[in-house]
């Protein structure tokens, strides 16, 4: 079976919507798009987020349904020119975002120019109390979510790390994402 032939019917499996159609985009198209990102952002952890985002965007939202072969003699082409368009755009988006965060940080003033002694000491008070009242919100996270919230903000692993480490879906990983921040929004409001 030649290249054209598998990757045409990957895209067919893909439209069908099946799993192992995804997992083995997901394997031919990671590596090569994570160069990309990196070559882009020349950050390795924001260039890994920014594709596994899009790996869960491209299954969850059926990005795969606008790949349309056409005509051409190699679905690769059609197939690797849709998703290197993708992060390219989401990379010049995100470098859009550094550089205006870059912009206004640099006109703030510096914590120890800014502030007086009495000001530092009441700003180390509040980020302890905040430290507090985030450790009490956590506990108060079930535990799938919270083991979900920890190996993605506390190890920083992305989203299909996560999921292959629970052996759950990307899908469960968002979801459980969403509940944990809405409890520890909800909790946080009150304290």
């Amino acid at each position: 079976m030649s290249l054209y032939e598998e990757d045409l019917i990957l895209l067919q499996h893909l439209k069908a919507g099946k799993p192992a159609a995804f997992a083995a985009f997901y394997d031919k198209y990671r590596r090569y798009l994570m160069i990309v990102a990196i070559s882009l952002l020349e950050d390795e952890m924001e260039a890994q987020d920014l594709v596994q985002d899009f790996f869960i965007d491209f299954w969850q939202r059926q990005l795969y349904m606008r790949i349309d072969p056409g005509q051409s003699k190699s679905i690769e082409v059609v197939i690797k020119a849709y998703v290197h368009k993708v992060v390219y755009n989401r990379c010049i988006d995100r470098l859009g975002v550094r550089k205006t965060k870059l912009k206004r940080l640099a006109h703030m003033p510096v914590q120890d120019e800014a502030c007086a002694p009495e000001i530092r000491i009441e700003i180390e008070e509040w980020q302890r109390q905040l430290s507090w009242s985030l450790k009490t919100a956590i506990a108060q996270i079930p535990p799938l979510s919270a083991r979900v919230f920890e190996l993605s903000y506390i190890q920083h692993k992305s989203r299909i790390e996560v999921a292959m480490e629970m052996g759950v879906s990307p899908n469960t990983v968002k979801n459980q994402l969403l509940r944990a921040m809405k409890i520890l929004r909800h909790h946080l409001k009150k304290g």
